[in-house]
This record gives structure tokens, sequence and C-alpha cells, in this order.
């Protein structure tokens, strides 16, 4: 029984720790990349107009040549990579 425990106990912690591993979070996760070949620089399965981004400004420049006002703004436009800042 004991044995038993332990084993779910693991496998529990290795399925967290690789779904951890898997999840892109914050704000660079895609900040700095550039689109590689398999990558498109904008994904339509991302894009979500009605998703809620604070009104912060906090310019970002994606691969598409556009500032966003945030990062979420960006990824919610289905932008795959940005850089901080405004375009130039």
């Amino acid at each position: 029984m004991l044995l038993r425990n332990y084993l779910i106990a693991v496998a529990l912690v290795l399925f967290f720790v690789s779904a951890c591993t898997n999840t892109r979070t914050g704000s660079n996760a895609t900040a700095g990349n550039s689109p590689g070949k398999d990558k498109p620089c904008i994904d339509s399965s991302l894009i979500n107009p009605n998703a809620a981004c604070t009104m912060q400004y906090a310019p970002v420049c994606g691969c598409d040549g556009k500032t966003y006002s945030n990062d979420c703004v960006a990824r919610n436009n289905g932008v795959t990579s940005y850089t901080q800042g405004a375009c130039k």
C-alpha cells in the first residue's frame, strides 16, 4: 500500500513538472525570438479578439512590424514573436 502511494506521488510530480516545462509563461516567453521556418509570425489559432488585456501601455514590436500596446494585445492578435519597445 505504501509503495503504491509512493508511485502515485512520483507519477503526479513528474506529470506536473513536465507540464510546467512545456507551458509558455509571462511576457518574455516569446520576446526576442524570431519565428522559425516551422513557426509563422502570426498564428491564427492564437487570435482571440474577446480576450481581456490591461490598458497598460508597455509597447512591443511584433514580428509583423506592428507596434502593439502591450504583450497581451500582441499575443491575442496571434503574434508569435515580439521584442520590447515600439517598432522603429
